[in-house]
């Protein structure tokens, strides 16, 4: 039976995930020798903890341990430049494309952030390793979602078994690379805060774009068990309130984001459900379906109500700016993917391993 392991994106978020993971270890729901999930796919910064856990099939306990690390340590300088020179150049840039663009006929920003330090942070994982582990079997594959900005198309770039099925339907396709920081960078790039990334003559984005179904990716290399790792807290239905504000534009870019990267889970896992039931009914022949199993584990809390509590550990340009969008308080969902912050990456790390713990039995019989 293979299991696969599918993590999504979200930013500073994917310090969530790392903790999940972290507890796996601890509560000897995952070995310390081989990677138990010969299948891995990721998207954004779930793209960068699938490549180090690829990277380290051999001892997933150090591709773990090396990535609560980081996380646990992360400054926003090792993530984007943070000099008041260079944030304050981009920040007029966009004020002079957006107010005079039009007049001059072209534009010149491409990102809020420069994110330069990243690309040498992403340097350390051994991505050289990847195909070592493939040969060996201990890997089977390694696919990250990426969005082509030119056609608007996704992309998933695949490095794994000669005997993997490349597939192509409308507005995705699959690609056969050997892995390297590029396709990190590029899978990882924030829409409008992070630059597109050029990959052999494309330039790419965030890979949740295009990610309408995550889950598929895993299911069609083969896995008949796939673990999801989202990073949001099912929202409970707010009560209607007679005393609604209009939204700040921060609001409004979350919101956005948050509709663009983290909703497709949640949708996927529901439709695999129903999926499951239906091949269960059928008597387990229902053509082309089949049965898999798919246990999908988010965060017991608000990662924004975390996030807005720390607005003040944002570089100080970086808080002016999303205030100017709408204060601290409408800006911590927006502030919670761009919180690059050892205050804030910890509390997630201690909420995964924690969320663990409260469901070790479940996870256990899954995972058996």
């Amino acid at each position: 039976m293979k299991t696969a392991l599918v993590l999504s994106g979200g930013g500073a978020r994917g310090a969530y995930q790392a903790g999940v993971l972290a507890g796996l270890v601890e509560c000897g729901l995952m070995g310390r020798g081989e990677l138990p999930f010969p299948i891995l796919v990721g998207n954004s910064a779930g793209a960068i903890n699938a490549a180090a856990l690829a990277a380290h099939a051999e001892t997933v306990q150090d591709g773990i341990a090396e990535l609560t690390a980081v996380w646990g340590n992360l400054r926003p300088q090792r993530v984007f430049r943070t000099d008041p020179l260079t944030l304050l150049k981009n920040a007029l840039r966009w004020m002079r494309d957006l107010s005079l663009g039009g007049l001059l006929g072209h534009v010149g920003s491409r990102s809020l952030l420069d994110t330069e330090p990243l690309g040498r942070l992403l340097a350390r994982i051994p991505l050289e390793r990847i195909p070592g582990h493939v040969l060996s079997g201990r890997l089977r594959a390694l696919a990250v979602g990426a969005t082509n900005y030119q056609t608007g198309n996704g992309v998933l770039f695949l490095e794994g078994q000669p005997d993997l099925p490349l597939w192509e339907r409308p507005r995705h396709r699959v690609e056969r690379t050997s892995m390297g920081v590029h396709h990190l960078l590029a899978s990882s790039s924030i829409p409008l805060f992070f630059p597109p990334v050029a990959i052999e003559g494309r330039y790419f984005g965030d890979g949740c774009v295009r990610n309408s179904n995550p889950l598929s990716p895993a299911i069609q290399l083969g896995a008949d068990r796939v673990l999801a790792i989202g990073v949001r807290q099912p929202y409970p239905q707010p009560e209607f309130s007679q005393q609604l504000q209009a939204p700040s534009v921060a609001q409004v870019v979350g919101i956005l984001l948050d509709a663009v990267m983290l909703d497709a889970l949640e949708t996927d896992t529901e439709h695999s459900e129903r999926i499951n039931r239906q091949v269960a009914v059928s008597g387990g022949n229902r053509e082309p379906f089949r049965q898999v199993d798919v246990l999908c584990l988010n965060p017991s809390q608000s990662l924004s109500a975390l996030a807005a509590g720390l607005m003040n550990r944002l570089p100080p340009v970086v808080r002016y700016l999303l205030r100017g969008l709408g204060g601290d308080e409408s800006s911590a969902e927006l502030a919670s993917y761009l919180l690059f912050d050892a205050a804030f990456t910890d509390r997630l790390l201690e909420l995964g391993r924690r969320d663990v713990r409260s469901q070790q039995d479940k996870i256990g019989a899954f995972l058996a």
